[in-house]
């Protein structure tokens, strides 16, 4: 497997961060968190990903065309942060990741795109269904890239003592989560929208994330 030569943060920013006004400022401070690691985003889907809900309502679509769909449409969502943040390279493979981080920009997930060379290419296949969102997506994300840390950005805090299981029932994450997450060796959580920036920030799992579903 091809590496980079310095530690790689994948960090999944939630939709509902999306229509905020504090988000330029989030990003400054994401740029500044882990200065000596390469940073790897996937953005959530937000209200894009609810008009590919309603259609799948309205016109019956079926699993596997919505589950394409709501990937092409986090296209919109992943221009966005290229808008705020230019200096985000889009990457669609593992190679493109790694040549972004060695060269030290910063890198913005191509979902779509992602995830089809990841399939193609003998990673774990991701269920396409509505069970699986871009909190999954973006776990699957980190462990096909052997990410040294995965992180969590949410508007919302994190309750103490909230395992895998709580964090699925409770909606915090999607069901198919805690499948997508157990190889990957650091999970963190923050509150974005938490004053000041960084205040929300906790670890949340840590190796043998089986062990705490």
């Amino acid at each position: 497997m091809v590496t980079s030569n310095c530690p790689l943060v994948v960090y999944k920013l939630g939709g509902s961060l999306l229509d905020w006004s504090g988000l330029p400022g989030a990003l400054d401070w994401l740029r500044r968190r882990r200065p000596e690691a390469a940073a790897l985003l996937v953005v959530g889907g937000g209200e894009t990903a609810n008009v590919v809900r309603r259609w799948d309502e309205i016109f019956e679509l079926g699993e596997e065309r919505a589950h394409w769909l709501a990937l092409e449409s986090l296209a919109l969502n992943e221009q966005l942060l290229q808008t705020l943040w230019p200096a985000l390279r889009p990457v669609r493979s593992l190679s493109q990741v790694v040549s972004a981080a060695n060269e030290g920009v910063p890198a913005i997930v191509c979902a779509s795109c992602f995830v089809r060379w990841g399939e193609k290419t003998g990673a774990p296949e991701l269920p396409h269904n509505w069970r699986v969102t871009t909190d999954s997506i973006a776990a699957w994300v980190a462990d096909v890239v052997a990410a040294d840390e995965f992180v969590l950005l949410k508007s919302t805090e994190l309750p103490p003592e909230t395992t895998l299981q709580n964090a699925s029932e409770a909606g915090l994450v999607d069901g198919y989560f805690s499948q997508a997450v157990v190889r990957v060796p650091r999970v963190t959580w923050v509150n974005l929208r938490a004053s000041p920036l960084g205040a929300g920030e906790v670890t949340w799992l840590e190796s043998g994330l089986s062990d705490v579903s």
